[in-house]
């Protein structure tokens, strides 16, 4: 077999496994009916709440009443970052006194992030404005920003993402 034909049938294969992991990853993260989805057009969630009036932690509601989550996408795509997590067992959501998710802690005990912050979310009225992600590795902290400002219509006026890395683990 010649250098261009090994070379072909790697980038087809890098091609083939790529498109099922994605395809799989698409199946791993859709919800059933009953649950609140990701990616939610709502992008100032409105959480029902046994916080105290000063912020706390809780457990993510029930999908009757109200909810976290739209059904619906966003209109920009880009938005979907700014998207809450869905309800998971393994997160804590932390809110501030009128029910907005302002952060979310791990609760794997498994996980290197165990009881640290895994996302930070800022807020301008009642619109997301912001989101930091930490992602915890052994040696360093990679921190991502991801930042919008709103014209008056609602659209996107300016969308930005940074990342930075922290050379030890946030405590």
């Amino acid at each position: 077999m010649n250098k261009p034909t090994l070379y072909g049938t790697i980038a087809l294969g890098a091609i083939i496994a790529g498109a099922l992991y994605l395809n799989s990853a698409d199946r791993n993260t859709e919800a059933p009916a009953s649950t609140p989805q990701a990616g939610s057009a709502s992008l100032a969630p409105n959480v029902r709440s046994d916080a105290t009036s000063s912020g706390g932690t809780f457990a993510p509601p029930d999908p009757v009443g109200q909810s976290r989550h739209d059904s619906t996408p966003p209109a920009d795509p880009r938005l979907a970052a700014l998207a809450v997590s869905p309800a998971n067992d393994l997160l804590e959501f932390v809110t501030d006194g009128s029910g907005k998710v302002i952060a979310e802690i791990d609760k794997d005990p498994a996980s290197i992030s165990f009881k640290k912050p895994l996302r930070e979310y800022t807020y301008a009225g009642e619109r997301i404005i912001g989101v930091t992600v930490y992602r915890y590795l052994p040696d360093h902290v990679e921190i991502s920003r991801t930042r919008v400002a709103y014209k008056p219509d609602g659209s996107v006026d300016e969308f930005a993402q940074t990342t930075s890395y922290s050379d030890s683990a946030m405590n």
